[in-house]
């Protein structure tokens, strides 16, 4: 049987890692939260970034036990037999695919608000058969490709970040409840999805150098920099645009950069976006 080559050190599985758990959320959810719970969605984002670390740390926990190719296939193995991990391990790909025709279709929202659905549909098949291609390829050429738009993707929301916080206004917080407190429980449901990914990482680990120690340290160290990323975001964000106007927004962090940038600003941000999701 053919081994897996050891070629993922820790920084570069780090990267993987913030890139796949990141996923389109971090994109869109901000402005979600802040029309359903308003400035005070900011609670939800820390009880979400919470709940993931305790999520990180079950996954770094399993990964550490059995540090194979299988991920959530070879968990569901070891806990419920093989009929039971088929099923988990052929969801897992399934849905790794759905998820990829939503991410072009989310990318193409940015670039192309008002696409054909015709066209939306046309490119996810695509794309969904060139990656699948690229994973065919094997770990060197994804890994390129990954860790390429992890970097473009962190420069983006760093740059937003803290130019944010150079034209932050506090009177956007002001009431900081405008819904009623249970709508910041309701908020962590709808963005929960950003924080999903911990599973990605799991297939990489007999790819991986050292995966018993190297990839529950990177589960942990990554959910922590997205939990501090996505919590720092949304208080910029908020705090540039009333969150009356950024929860009605479909492309809020292009209408983020517009507001600080102006349109060159929005055009960049926009095609960065696109490429990084």
């Amino acid at each position: 049987m053919t081994e897996l080559k050891r070629v993922l050190g820790f920084k570069v599985i780090l990267l993987i890692t913030i890139n796949s758990i990141m996923g389109t959320g971090i994109y869109f959810l901000p402005a979600l939260g802040a029309s359903i719970a308003g400035p005070a969605s900011i609670l939800s984002w820390i009880l979400v970034s919470i709940v993931a670390m305790l999520t990180a740390m079950c996954f770094a926990e399993l990964v550490s036990m059995f540090p194979k190719a299988g991920g959530v296939y070879e968990f569901a193995k070891q806990a419920f037999g093989k009929f039971t991990s088929f099923l988990v391990g052929w969801t897992a790909w399934l849905i790794g695919n759905i998820t990829t025709a939503m991410l072009i279709v989310g990318a193409i929202q940015y670039l192309i608000p008002y696409a054909d659905k015709i066209i939306l549909v046309s490119i996810s098949i695509v794309f969904v058969l060139i990656f699948n291609f690229m994973a065919f390829r094997g770990m060197k050429t994804s890994a390129v490709t990954l860790i390429t738009f992890a970097i473009i993707n962190l420069i983006l929301l760093l740059s937003l970040i803290i130019s944010g916080f150079f034209n932050f206004q506090p009177g956007n917080f002001s009431p900081f409840f405008v819904f009623p407190f249970s709508a910041v429980f309701l908020t962590v449901f709808f963005i929960s999805e950003t924080f999903f990914g911990w599973e990605t990482t799991t297939f990489l680990a007999e790819e991986t150098k050292d995966a018993e120690r190297v990839i529950p340290k990177v589960l942990v160290i990554a959910t922590g920099i997205i939990a501090v990323i996505s919590s720092l975001l949304v208080i910029s964000s908020l705090g540039v645009i009333p969150w009356k106007i950024f929860g009605g927004s479909t492309a809020p962090l292009a209408d983020l950069a517009n507001s600080m940038f102006g349109g060159t600003g929005m055009y960049i941000v926009t095609l960065g976006t696109y490429l990084v999701i």
